[in-house]
């Protein structure tokens, strides 16, 4: 049902391209954003036709979007467009946007002014769909007791019409509409003149050298005219003063203030769907301290992703903290190196032996892997009150000394939070590999925790060669072992930073916790709990089909290439 209504809002706009072969020739050059389908067709079959999505559409906690009101008079208008234009929606879509869609914004005071471009290959159609849309709107309103709401008027080149704030012309099979009528000029003066291309629009198409061929829909942004506003340059001074920013999103943040624009692409592929982000700036003239987030020539981004059974989500980036450290006269301002010598000053008393913390973050590599997985067995008896997964953190060491140095540093740190709080240290062996935990006591009541959060974690701590895991239950730890010590199944990789999140581990999590839902759909449409239970298995089994989301982060030499893949389930 919705898929045969998402073509409604297109024709309620009714336009189409006309003589260009372009929406972008009719979008001003004062846009500062330009979202652009060449083919609205291709973009809306890729998007109705996926099966997890006519799948959402049966599921029952969605019936009620379906049987609303306006879902009913959003089908009732498509069919009243199919029989009037003698054509079903696919058909329409093409021959009233068949050339392409484009969207233009420039940042301006409420209300920015946009501008939407349609082309279509049918004038004929383009012009009947016009008039019954305003008919329609007219009859609308009149039925609701307003008179004159739609009027006419005549811009230069082509005759417009408005409603409220926004404005509409047709040029052939083009039509504009915009909230600005200067906009809404510009586009008109463009769809009427020759197709001599401008200076803005060759740099946006120029966009498409760095994106992969064939998007179903593309985004440009000019970052020039953006950092021309004092609140940009604001915030890109801001940047270099703040620790955290650089140590987060340093990298990016600096990529973006030395490129002219970002171009992000839509694209289907075979196994799902993908959107690529590039940046036409890269690390060759990364300034000394963004060496943080790239590693040396030749060397691995990022090392394979630890995918232990029942994952959620796995994560893998570098981020070299021993650089930081080492460099922290260079790279870090007077007040923000003063309190972090001050922290590793008392820290490094309660460490055991002659080590120090500084040294212990120089010999820390800079790969770095995270991974969130469902529990086989909870950790205690007594359960929580709300039920965490577990999270696993392992770091590579650059030093053959880390992995000696790091375990009694990470027995005296713990010790004192056991004393604390009453913690119970074990030892377990596992493939080999000495496993420290600590347990909270399930007799004992903790006054800041009455929910009784503690017992999802059980913290513990192994050595495996020269990497050290650390993980919230003994459970994960041993997966993580085993992971470390098997053949590795994936590669490391230049990218910087990849992410992998599963379906199948999300949808244990709801399985493990319907309850919610459960009362949920009780509540808000009073049915049993039999009926209740059916609605969410339905919706787990959904949740599983949708396969897998991952994400990769590649800075070259000269680029800032992000992708973010959807690979959708068997």
């Amino acid at each position: 049902m919705l898929r045969r209504a998402l073509p409604v809002f297109a024709l309620m706009f009714v336009a189409s391209s006309a003589r260009a072969a372009d929406p972008l020739d009719c979008v001003p050059p004062s846009a500062q954003i330009v979202l652009v389908s060449d083919s609205p067709q291709k973009l809306v079959e890729a998007v109705t036709g996926l099966e997890a999505f006519q799948k959402a559409q049966r599921l029952p906690q969605y019936r009620t979007i379906y049987d609303s009101a306006t879902a009913k008079r959003a089908f009732q208008l498509l069919a009243m467009f199919e029989k009037e234009l003698g054509a079903k929606w696919p058909d329409l879509l093409d021959q009233l946007a068949g050339n392409g869609v484009a969207l233009g914004l420039q940042f301006a005071d409420d209300p920015a002014p946009v501008i939407l471009v349609l082309q279509g290959k049918d004038e004929a159609q383009v012009k009947k769909a016009m008039e019954l849309v305003l008919k329609t709107v007219e009859d609308e309103f009149a039925r609701q007791g307003a008179k004159d709401v739609v009027k006419r008027s005549k811009l230069p080149g082509a005759d417009v019409v408005q409603v409220g704030d926004l404005r509409a012309a047709r040029v052939g099979a083009t039509v504009l509409i915009s909230n600005n009528e200067t906009t809404l000029k510009a586009g008109i003066a463009l769809a009427t003149a020759d197709r001599a291309e401008n200076q803005v629009h060759k740099a946006r198409r120029a966009s498409f050298t760095l994106l992969p061929k064939d998007p179903l829909a593309w985004l440009w942004l000019d970052l020039v005219s953006v950092k021309q506003s004092k609140a940009s340059k604001d915030f890109f001074d801001a940047t270099r003063q703040d620790f955290l920013q650089t140590l987060v999103v340093g990298g990016t943040i600096d990529c973006v203030k030395r490129a002219d624009f970002v171009a992000v692409g839509m694209y289907k592929e075979p196994t799902g769907f993908r959107l690529a982000v590039r940046i036409p700036a890269g690390r060759g003239e990364f300034p000394p301290e963004y060496q943080l987030h790239v590693p040396p020539k030749d060397e691995p981004g990022s090392l394979p992703l630890l995918e232990p059974p029942g994952t959620i989500y796995t994560h893998s980036l570098h981020l070299d903290v021993g650089f930081l450290w080492k460099n922290r006269a260079k790279l870090l301002n007077d007040e923000i190196r003063g309190q972090l010598e001050k922290a590793e000053k008392d820290v490094s008393k309660v460490l055991p032996g002659s080590v120090r913390l500084g040294e212990l973050l120089e010999m820390w590599g800079p790969h770095h892997r995270i991974v969130v997985a469902n529990h086989d067995t909870p950790p205690y008896k007594k359960q929580p009150g709300q039920k965490l997964p577990a999270f696993g953190y392992v770091a590579t060491g650059r030093d053959p000394k880390f992995a000696k140095s790091i375990e009694p540093a990470l027995r005296s740190a713990t010790l004192i939070a056991s004393l604390q709080f009453d913690l119970k240290i074990s030892e377990h062996k596992h493939d080999g590999t000495t496993i420290v935990a600590y347990r909270f006591p399930e007799n004992k009541e903790l006054a800041d925790d009455p929910d009784g959060l503690r017992f999802n974690f059980e913290p513990c701590f192994a050595i495996v060669g020269a990497e050290l895991v650390v993980a919230t239950t003994v459970e994960l730890c041993k997966k993580l072992i085993t992971e470390l010590k098997s053949p590795q199944k994936g590669k490391s990789s230049p990218a910087v930073i990849r992410g992998k999140f599963s379906a199948t581990g999300a949808a244990d999590t709801l399985a493990a916790l319907p309850e919610p839902f459960i009362t949920d759909a009780i509540l808000s449409r009073g049915i049993g709990l039999d009926d209740a239970r059916k609605e969410v298995a339905a919706l787990v089994a959904w949740v599983r089909s949708l396969g897998t989301f991952r994400g990769e982060l590649d800075i070259t030499a000269k680029e800032y290439k992000l992708d973010l893949v959807w690979e959708l389930g068997k």
